[in-house]
């Protein structure tokens, strides 16, 4: 009988988490998806927390996972003028250490298939500067070498790692955290004239963890509708 393919998702309760989970679970995949809280359909695990075995060994028993998805991350708005480095230490280990740490942790107990394909969810911002968004675009842009040195590395074993760089997205939040000014600013900034969908996302993830990749590693694939790199004069 033919294994079911295993996806673990981090990040799986944000929003492009559980649309990385219906895209997975529209493909039969099945979705183990991992949070720092408990929750309904959720476990708790923190891989940066040494105390944390209990989630360890709850995500292990699960394996072994044909893909991994990092879908987690904090966000915070700061400038070279205010930033609080105790912050921004905190938003490094959320948005860098967690995936070495649990990378490391998945290799370490053998948990990938041979080969596994994995991908990392960082953002435009990674590559390109926005105001008041000093920490969250450095750590984002550290996220460059992991993939990169991942990629590498990891090929001995025959795994496949790649990010995929989401733009601004129509979501909930994008709506009530930018103005309509802001968000005018995104739509016309390229002929689509809309902002690019969690769906959009979480299908290009689907592509990069799923079978048919077969040779596309270290990549960062941006989902902007291409407004990080057109300008309409």
């Amino acid at each position: 009988m033919q294994r079911t393919p295993a996806l673990l998702l981090f990040g799986g309760t944000g929003a492009i988490g559980r649309a990385i989970a219906r895209a997975f679970d529209a493909w039969n995949w099945r979705v183990v998806a991992v949070s720092r809280r408990a929750g309904a359909g959720h476990l708790a695990w923190d891989p940066l927390e040494p105390a944390d075995q209990a989630g360890g060994e709850a995500a292990a028993a699960q394996g072994p996972f044909d893909a991994v998805c990092w879908a987690q991350g904090m966000n915070a708005n700061d400038s070279v003028y205010d930033v609080d480095l105790a912050l921004h230490e905190r938003m490094y280990r959320a948005n860098c250490a967690f995936v070495l740490a649990s990378l490391r942790f998945l290799l370490d107990r053998g948990l990938l298939s041979k080969p596994s394909r994995l991908c990392v969810i960082s953002s435009i911002w990674q590559d390109m500067a926005r105001q008041d968004k000093l920490s969250y675009s450095m750590t984002k842009a550290a996220l460059r070498g992991l993939v990169l040195s991942a990629a590498n590395d990891l090929g001995r074993d025959g795994h496949l790692i790649n990010a995929v760089l989401p733009g601004v997205l129509e979501t909930p939040m994008t709506r009530a955290n930018l103005s309509h000014v802001q968000i005018d600013k995104v739509t016309s900034g390229t002929q689509f004239g809309r902002l690019a969908e969690l769906d959009d996302v979480a299908r290009t993830v689907r592509f990069l963890c799923s079978p048919e990749n077969t040779g596309v590693t270290g990549q960062f694939i941006k989902v902007d509708l291409g407004f990080s790199d057109v300008r309409i004069l």
